[in-house]
């Protein structure tokens, strides 16, 4: 009640008029802008208190008074009413958003100065009262009038802002912190001390010059006021709108209090002063609109910024942001925690399940940190963090902190166990990809020995161990291939159509102490080597040399991709058949689906050659390669293998349960007969039964032996 009073007088005492030709002008009037920024801020609630101000007026202010704030109460309310709707709301909010800017300066500042004006003349009208000492003018469109407009809504541009600032603060006290804050942080981060003190100065000489009587200089007239225009533009784009507003709204007031100092009166005074007055309302426009603009565009760069240094699915900060850090700040510790598991339920759940696990866990992790430390978001299956020099037992409370995380999903809770690895970043400054491929070695240490490992500590002996073991590996390739020392197992594959089941062999490998080294570690550096087709074709061999003695076997033999596109193997396979007498019918070659479906001219010519001998051809681990229906209807072989990883969640997953029943669909069309892999339960065989799957392969139906043990 008491606010729209003692606003409106202060309203009335900073405004400014200067006597012409016997009547007041208005050069600089804030008492609409006083109202209209009540009403922004309070609502409607403020109309008990323009009754009370109103009442007031009446009571102790002559009747010209009483008029002329019942036209301004007027024109506020109606255009307050028009912006409200205009802007929904948000109507309220503070100043310095693009999005309502336009519709201030519409509603809040041209429709308001027009309407006061438009009820001022009519009052004046009707009631022949001489407004406020006769500021109004029988005649319209004169000089006078322009200059009065103009004067209303430079008010209501500069003064509106500056008022509910001051209104805001006194209702809600904090609001100053807020406004300094948002002053300090536009100051510090585009304008130096020296170029702000050059700025100050410069305005600061251009004021005085302004507001002192001194008319023997160019500097003592308006045409300093030119020269301010650029000054506060540039503090507008570089300082900020919530610096530059209220100083130019002091600047106004002062300029407007002191307007016969610069512009004399003269028989050209009004054509100056409507001139002063044109410019100082464009210019006010283009400050607060500029000042509009640079915070926005601040504002979308922050977001930009923030959005390349966060990852869009977590919204948590990225490598980038890692990298920005750790040189901010090169002798704190990067750690990793892997979950290696999180790539087999990924696959079952999707990358959505990865996500939301790692920002849980992200949260579970961040109560254990310190608040300079950060949590990162890693493209693999697991979390970056950065520490601040941190102790062993710290570190030992992450890990398992990490691992005893549970993750509640379809109301079931899930644990995962994850490796830490972890080493100072001071080398890595320049090159994070390269450290968190490192800590992904460390970390699958820490993940097997069950405590976090120091990649310095670590390292060379990773390193070290994997090369010595690549070359032990190939040593013993080379002495098992030269003594005939390979091992030969069979796996059955069973028909469910009641056909005699024949056997896949798998190869395997005896290191010097007698003990198995997996076909994923040895075969690999057969290929590096160049040696898998001299393998295969030792498989083949022996293979054929077995059958020789058991005419009943038919067997499936993998080969190498370097083995199909070798043009001289065909032929060896021809001489092999014919050393042996082995019926060809009764051989089956596995290619992968990557080169039985190459556009290569040679893995074509193999698998057609293969076909012309009388031997079977199979399409091994369809589905996982970059296969298509299409591209299968132009292949020619007897058998598709489908890939274990459909075949495993096919009980459980639609979308598997879908995928292969549509490749048996089309291997029908094509009269292929489909194997499916990793059959490992009932379920999974009954399923398969039902879909006419015509063999079936895995632990459920019959176990790896030794080639020699078959009768």
């Amino acid at each position: 009640m008491v606010l729209p009073y003692l606003l409106y007088s202060l309203a009335q005492m900073l405004s400014s008029y200067r006597i012409f030709d016997q009547q007041t002008l208005v050069v600089y009037d804030l008492k609409l802008a006083a109202l209209s920024a009540v009403l922004l801020l309070f609502g409607y609630r403020a109309i008990v208190g323009f009754v009370f101000l109103a009442v007031c007026t009446l009571l102790v202010r002559p009747e010209a008074e009483f008029f002329e704030l019942l036209c301004y109460a007027a024109a506020a309310l109606i255009s307050h009413y028009f912006y409200c709707k205009s802007a929904g709301w948000r109507s309220a909010a503070s100043f310095g958003r693009i999005q309502l800017t336009t519709k201030r300066i519409i509603w809040l500042c041209l429709c308001n100065a027009l309407l006061s004006v438009v009820f001022n003349e009519t009052v004046c009208w009707l009631t022949q009262v001489d407004l406020n000492s006769g500021k109004s003018f029988i005649h319209l469109l004169t000089a006078e009038t322009l200059v009065r407009i103009q004067g209303v809504m430079n008010g209501c541009v500069t003064g509106i802002p500056l008022f509910y600032t001051v209104l805001r603060i006194i209702y809600r006290p904090h609001y100053w912190l807020t406004c300094m804050r948002a002053v300090k942080t536009q100051l510090s981060s585009n304008v130096g001390i020296y170029r702000f003190t050059a700025w100050f100065a410069a305005v600061a000489f251009l004021m005085v010059c302004l507001n002192i009587p001194f008319k023997d200089n160019i500097f003592f007239t308006f045409y300093s006021l030119v020269l301010i225009f650029p000054l506060m533009l540039w503090s507008s784009v570089r300082i900020g709108y919530a610096f530059t507003t209220p100083v130019w709204t002091v600047m106004m007031i002062v300029l407007a209090k002191n307007n016969e100092n610069y512009i004399a009166l003269n028989d050209d005074f009004m054509l100056h002063q409507v001139l002063v007055s044109t410019a100082i309302f464009i210019f006010t426009l283009t400050i607060v609109i500029m000042g509009v603009l640079a915070r926005f565009n601040t504002l979308r760069f922050e977001q930009l910024l923030h959005m390349g240094f966060t990852d869009p699915m977590t919204n948590m900060p990225n490598l980038r942001a890692l990298k920005a850090d750790i040189q901010a700040s090169p002798d704190s510790t990067v750690c990793l925690i892997q979950v290696p598991e999180m790539e087999l339920f990924s696959r079952r759940y999707g990358l959505h399940f990865r996500a939301r696990y790692q920002k849980k866990l992200a949260e579970h992790l961040r109560l254990k940190l310190n608040c300079d430390e950060k949590v990162y978001y890693h493209a693999g299956y697991g979390l970056l963090l950065k520490l601040e020099n941190p102790s062993w037992g710290r570190l030992s409370l992450l890990y398992k902190s990490a691992n005893s995380f549970r993750y509640l999903h379809n109301n079931q809770q899930l644990g995962f166990r994850s490796g830490l690895g972890y080493c100072k970043a001071t080398q890595f400054c320049n090159d994070v990809y390269s450290l968190t491929g490192k800590l992904g070695i460390v970390s699958g240490l820490s993940l097997v020995n069950g405590k976090p490992e120091n990649l310095e500590a670590q390292s060379s002996r990773v390193h070290e161990s994997n090369i010595v073991g690549r070359t032990d590996i190939r040593t013993v390739l080379q002495k098992t291939l030269d003594n005939d020392a390979f091992v030969l197992m069979a796996q059955p594959i069973v028909s469910t159509r009641g056909e005699p089941r024949y056997h896949e062999i798998l190869l395997r490998m005896l290191d010097e102490e007698g003990r198995f080294i997996p076909p994923d570690r040895f075969l690999p550096v057969a290929t590096e080597a160049g040696l898998a087709p001299d393998i295969d074709l030792w498989v083949i061999r022996n293979t054929l040399k077995t059958m020789q003695q058991h005419l009943e076997h038919s067997f499936s033999i993998n080969l190498a991709p370097v083995t199909v596109c070798r043009a001289s193997f065909v032929h060896h396979v021809q001489l092999l058949l014919t050393e042996f007498g082995v019926d060809p019918h009764r051989i089956i070659f596995e290619i992968t689906e990557a080169d039985a479906l190459s556009d290569t001219e040679q893995s074509q010519n193999t698998v057609r050659s293969l076909k012309s001998l009388g031997c079977r051809v199979a399409i091994d681990d369809f589905g996982t390669g970059f296969s298509s229906h299409a591209r299968l209807m132009d292949v020619s072989a007897d058998i598709l293998k489908i890939d274990g990883s459909f075949i495993r969640v096919i009980t459980d997953n639609e979308v598997s349960h879908y995928i292969v029943e549509s490749f048996c669909h089309v291997a029908k069309m094509k009269n292929m007969q489909v194997v499916a892999e990793y059959v490992e339960n009932e379920n999974i065989q009954r399923c398969l039964e039902r879909m006419n799957v015509d063999w079936l392969q895995g632990y459920h139906i019959g176990k790896p032996v030794p080639l020699l043990s078959l009768v």
